[in-house]
């Protein structure tokens, strides 16, 4: 425990004691690993990019005070190490950083030494009666549509008969897991901070909520997320159907004919572009199934679209040879992807089968993945994913580092990806 976290600890149990506040400790123990099926060693002069291994090992411990009726503080800190990297011996290794430990500094733009150590939750939190909340310091964020994971900064809800209006100010947006650790900075912000706000009107199902996202001298993003459950309090009996649009229409400032996007793709940016999101879920009992349709017209995800995403399914699933953390082309630039999933819980065991179809520009992609979490007791959780996935892209395009392509280049990005938890 390094010695701010150690400080605020024994400082919380010290007022703990003192008022007889309401004291709670929680943390996990966690270990991850991604096994890539691909394990040539790189040699881009033989069009050879292969697929990444690594395993990490996570801790993470928890301290909440509550100090009255919805008022609490916490502070919270993880560690987190590789304890295998296959990029070592691939060659142009070592890589695994680029998932765990990547620091570049506040700024999020100059590449610094791994950071394996973090204090993710350091906030203060206050909510009356589900009409008024306020989240203040790092936490872990939830329900917005294009961020996600823990942010530095505060947020805020106000909610009066079936309307809300909520904003969010992120000074710095961190990753704190333990398949991937970057510790807060600006990272594909250009160095600066994102501010979003919107309105939320839900009645009988029915949800709609015009939104805006901003980053300053940057890009305002005006966007809506519309979105009908015929079964909102369903409980795993019966039937159910959600409909989800989500849009997103970015308009770039500061640009000119060469200006590049912040993502690792470097594509062409161009002045507006835009994204639709269509999902249609089902619920029969304990089986669901649904189809998603993803549009990017333009470079819609250049500048904010790797911040989060509505996919909610992992878009960092290529090769660390092909684009840094490997992300996939499922959000470049005017890329076009289809899923279809069925699944199913049975007591303590949740599995899906995933497929996906993504034609872009740059590459197309083809996956089908098997999805399986099984839950021991409240306190040790596992999970498995296999995925077959083909990734092939275009000549002219570059792979990673290496030369624009002189012709298509198709790779096998199929892997498997596992973790085991323990939760106390």
């Amino acid at each position: 425990m390094n010695k701010p976290l150690k400080y605020a600890y024994l400082l919380l149990v010290f007022i703990s004691s003192l008022f007889s506040f309401d004291f709670h400790i929680s943390g996990e123990a966690s270990t991850f690993s991604k096994f890539g099926f691909d394990t040539r060693k790189y040699n881009p002069n033989k069009g050879i990019y292969p697929t990444e291994s690594y395993t990490t090992i996570m801790g993470e411990l928890n301290a909440q005070l509550n100090l009255a009726e919805g008022l609490d503080v916490a502070i919270g800190g993880m560690l987190n190490a590789l304890v295998y990297d296959s990029t070592i011996w691939q060659g142009d290794g070592p890589l695994g950083t680029n998932y765990i430990g990547y620091w570049a500094g506040h700024s999020g733009q100059t590449l610094q030494s791994p950071k394996f150590y973090m204090i993710h939750n350091a906030y203060i939190h206050y909510e009356y009666k589900d009409i008024f909340g306020i989240k203040a310091g790092r936490y872990e964020t939830t329900g917005l549509d294009w961020f996600s994971a823990f942010n530095q900064g505060v947020e805020f809800y106000a909610k009066y008969n079936g309307i809300k209006i909520w904003g969010i100010f992120s000074d710095a947006r961190a990753s704190a897991y333990n398949d991937w650790f970057w510790s807060y900075g600006r990272y594909y912000t250009e160095g600066k901070p994102l501010f979003a706000g919107g309105i939320n009107y839900s009645k009988n199902g029915l949800s709609i909520s015009p939104y805006l996202y901003y980053i300053p001298k940057s890009l305002q993003a005006p966007g809506f997320n519309i979105a009908y459950d015929t079964n909102p309090d369903f409980q795993g009996n019966g039937f159910r159907s959600k409909t989800t649009i989500i849009a997103l229409f970015p308009i770039y400032k500061n640009t000119n004919a060469n200006s590049r996007d912040t993502t690792v793709f470097s594509q062409l940016l161009g002045k507006n572009a835009q994204s639709i999101f269509i999902k249609q879920h089902f619920d029969i009992n304990q089986y669901n199934f649904g189809i998603i349709f993803y549009k990017n017209f333009g470079n819609a995800n250049g500048r904010i679209g790797i911040y989060g995403d509505p996919i909610t399914y992992n878009i960092w699933t290529g090769s660390v040879y092909d684009s840094g953390p490997s992300l996939s082309n499922m959000i470049g630039k005017d890329a076009l992807s289809g899923f279809l999933y069925f699944g199913s819980k049975i007591q303590n065991l949740k599995w899906k089968i995933l497929g996906r179809l993504t034609d872009s520009p740059r590459s197309d992609e083809q996956s089908l993945a098997l999805y399986l979490a099984y839950t021991f007791n409240p306190h040790l959780n596992a999970g498995i994913k296999l995925e077959y996935f083909r990734d092939t892209t275009h000549k002219g395009y570059e792979i990673g580092n290496a030369p624009a392509l002189q012709k298509d280049n198709t790779s096998d990005r199929s892997h498997a990806m596992a973790h085991i938890t323990y939760i106390f």
